[in-house]
């Protein structure tokens, strides 16, 4: 018998696992690219059969024998028969499967595990998911990657790598013994093809940590020794990974490997002011997924930093994936994944009503901006999910300006909201060719004066005079009432200012290691003296 060393065993294991991908590749593309191709082309077709499928699977349900499940023939009668819920109205049903997770509250199959929400509108929740949700889940999420493999012969070569996976814990606790943890790690977890699942790294000792900075320092590390093809998981992570690398943690490393193998290239990428050159140290890296943010601000700074990158952004939550990149054109928005999800949308004005009407997603209108509306597998039905999208396209449906519905920054009857802030910084990124690693906007009263000041961590010199001005124009053009509260001086020109210390990093610090950034927000209270002539206010369940 032949031994072999460790070290030997673990060669041969990736040189096996790499000519199994290589063969098993380009059979997955195919057949992968059958069902984004499906999806494109018969979207109204998969939304409805899948109302169907739920509505007879979950039919013996709790929640299914409550609604009548069995009586529904049609999406007009489900949406009649069916009212929409919101966490509030469901939370009701969520007790009681907390109390019997083996009984089919809201579905057929057994709740398997909880979902942590990121707390983006409060308190973190513990929500329920299903096995049979989680095979949809985990199946729509890797459409992405396929999206990418199949655009281009030679992205293949995504798999020759290590796609570097920024993850939360699996298992934070449990209810009543059914395990709590964060939606990254669970769909880890959920991964059924093992050779995939082998591929996301590190493992489990970093996708554990919970400290931010022992966490982003540990992907440090693991990435100077590794072949890096990918980036993915937690977008707020894996951009202040990006940061990190390029401006703190050169000469940390080049200290930390020095004497090895590894000190080589570092040193090689080092550049005089002891920043990285993160394309010479990840020459192959070519491929970012992005979730839970909007992208567009940063797409310059990362396209200057990783120029070989395409970042390609997905659209999921704690209740569900609704959308990721299938065509080739990034710049398009994101495709709805009506094989996931049964949609409806609230209309924009419709949505603080009493009683507000949703429409199907045949209805929806190009450049019109909705509230989205759910039903899946996981047991969300005409579930509100608590976002706000614009469809850019209708063929195929596409979405952008994704942001939360709940907050709203008032200083003068101008009802800022996430969208517009983050169109605004998207155009002066433009504008000034800024390359953005962070930001924020804060709503800020003196007296009687009242605007708005744009914290910025910029990698490049930029006129922050010209970038206000820019963010402004823009905002006026899509927000009437801002423009006119600006000439009417009711509002003071926004204010640009270099951020130094990172707005996302200080918000996981102090929450956890899932939490995301907060675009728009008003300034501290105590730092400033509210004038009664202007409201100042924070409008929950606003747009």
């Amino acid at each position: 018998m032949l031994y072999l060393s460790v070290r030997n065993q673990n060669w041969l294991r990736r040189q096996d696992t790499t000519a199994i991908m290589s063969k098993l590749v380009p059979i997955l593309a195919k057949r992968k690219a059958k069902m984004i191709d499906n999806i494109l082309a018969d979207p109204i077709g998969l939304t409805e059969r899948k109302l169907e499928s739920i509505l007879e699977i979950h039919a013996n349900t709790a929640f299914g024998k409550d609604h009548k499940y069995k009586s529904i023939k049609t999406p007009e009668q489900f949406s009649e028969q069916v009212p929409l819920f919101d966490y509030s109205k469901m939370n009701p049903y969520f007790e009681r499967v907390q109390q019997t997770p083996n009984l089919p509250i809201i579905t057929a199959d057994p709740v398997i595990w909880y979902v942590q929400s990121s707390g983006s509108t409060g308190k973190p929740k513990a929500l329920p998911i299903s096995k049979a949700g989680m095979d949809d889940y985990t199946a729509g999420s890797s459409l992405l990657m396929w999206a990418y493999v199949n655009a281009a012969k030679e992205h293949a070569k995504l798999f020759d790598g290590t796609l570097l996976t920024f993850a939360a814990p699996a298992v934070l606790g449990d209810i009543n013994g059914v395990p709590l943890g964060y939606m990254t790690g669970i769909s880890r977890e959920m991964i059924a093809n093992r050779l995939l699942k082998a591929l996301v790294k590190p493992g489990e000792d970093v996708f554990n940590m919970t400290d931010i900075n022992e966490k982003l320092w540990a992907y440090a590390c693991y990435a100077v020794q590794n072949n890096v093809t990918g980036l993915a998981g937690i977008t707020t992570l894996s951009l202040s990974f990006v940061r990190k690398m390029q401006n703190e943690y050169g000469v940390r490393l080049l200290e930390h490997f020095k004497g090895t193998k590894h000190e080589k290239k570092i040193r090689e990428a080092l550049n005089d002011d002891g920043t990285l050159n993160l394309d010479s140290l990840w020459p192959n890296l070519v491929f970012i997924g992005a979730t839970g943010i909007d992208s567009d601000p940063y797409k310059s700074w990362i396209k200057e930093t990783l120029p070989k990158a395409f970042l390609m952004d997905n659209y999921a939550g704690s209740e569900g994936l609704y959308g990721t990149t299938l065509t080739p054109n990034i710049d398009n928005g994101i495709q709805l994944l009506p094989n996931n999800n049964y949609f409806e949308f609230i209309p924009e004005k419709e949505i603080d009503k009493e009683h507000p009407k949703a429409i199907p997603l045949s209805e929806v209108k190009k450049g019109h901006r909705y509230e989205i509306v759910v039903t899946n597998m996981l047991g969300y039905t005409r579930y509100r999910i608590g976002d706000m999208l614009t469809f850019c396209e209708t063929d195929p449906y596409s979405v952008h300006r994704i942001g939360r519905k709940g907050r709203v920054v008032n200083l003068a009857g101008e009802k800022l909201s996430d969208a517009h802030v983050n169109d605004g910084i998207s155009a002066a990124c433009r504008e000034t060719d800024a390359r953005l690693a962070d930001y924020t906007v804060l709503g800020t009263i003196n007296g009687s004066r009242a605007h708005y000041t744009i914290s910025l961590m910029v990698q490049n010199e930029i006129s922050l005079e010209e970038f206000a001005r820019a963010f402004d124009d823009s905002v006026s053009a899509a927000n009437g009432e801002f423009k006119h509260s600006l000439e009417f001086g009711a509002l003071d020109p926004s204010i640009a200012i270099r951020m130094e210390t990172s707005h996302t990093e200080s918000i996981i610090m102090a929450n956890h290691i899932q939490a995301k950034s907060v675009p728009l927000s008003m300034a501290d209270e105590s730092m400033m003296a509210v004038s009664s002539s202007h409201s100042g206010e924070v409008i929950e369940g606003g747009v």
